[in-house]
């Protein structure tokens, strides 16, 4: 009775809430799907799909077979998944088939990256590392050092920019209207994005304070 719910050969869709909100429900519930096939000790039907290259898992399919697989989005839906979790670093793709007519895809995941940028680790849980003494700890500002730009000011940002100023803004990262590296960012900007708005929880920040990109962006980004 427990499966009354699900069809013949169905199974529950399940995605981390919090990267369903960050990348949305399709990139999540891809990225949670991979890493139950990737998993050790499971037991899969599509085995055969599976090979390990330089110590590492990966799965093969192509886009039809992901759309069967997950069973609820399109597979134009699932290249946009796909494009945004490889632009973020999430996702790793290859082509190892030694078939040369056979080039599809093999998919893994970099759990290194998906730590650093959600703080969310697929091993066994470890101990918690101690409190940062206060003088560690990031402090923000109850209000940002830059105000919000006038609507005369906001005219001269290029068009491309003004979403991207205005999202990182509703994240609360104090920056100027014509800071120059709005320019480059906007080459990146899902990459901004998904650190600023996973800074409260990556850093352990007060999410109603206001920070300096100096303080949640990696220094990459940073230097550009």
């Amino acid at each position: 009775m427990k499966n009354i719910l699900l069809q013949h050969k169905e199974y529950p869709l399940i995605a981390s809430p919090q990267l369903a909100k960050e990348l949305g429900t399709a990139a999540a519930t891809f990225l949670q799907k991979l890493h139950f096939l990737i998993s050790e000790n499971r037991k899969y039907k599509q085995k055969k799909n599976l090979t390990v290259h330089l110590n590492r898992k990966w799965w093969f399919h192509t886009f039809e077979e992901w759309q069967s697989t997950l069973g609820l989005f399109s597979v134009s839906t699932i290249k946009r998944a796909v494009a945004k979790l490889k632009e973020l670093g999430l996702i790793e793709i290859n082509k190892l088939s030694k078939i040369k007519s056979m080039r599809v895809n093999y998919y893994t995941i970099n759990y290194k990256k998906l730590k650093q940028l959600f703080g969310i680790s697929a091993g066994a849980a470890k101990p918690q590392p101690a409190p940062k003494p206060v003088s560690e700890i990031i402090q923000g500002t109850e209000a940002p050092i830059h105000t919000e730009a006038a609507a005369e000011d906001i005219a001269t940002i290029p068009r491309e920019h003004r979403a991207l100023y205005r999202q990182l803004r509703q994240y609360k990262l104090d920056i100027a209207h014509d800071d120059p590296r709005l320019f480059y960012w906007e080459k990146v900007s899902r990459t901004v994005l998904a650190y600023t708005a996973s800074a409260p929880n990556r850093l352990n920040l007060n999410k109603w304070q206001w920070h300096s990109p100096e303080q949640i962006l990696p220094a990459e980004l940073i230097r550009i």
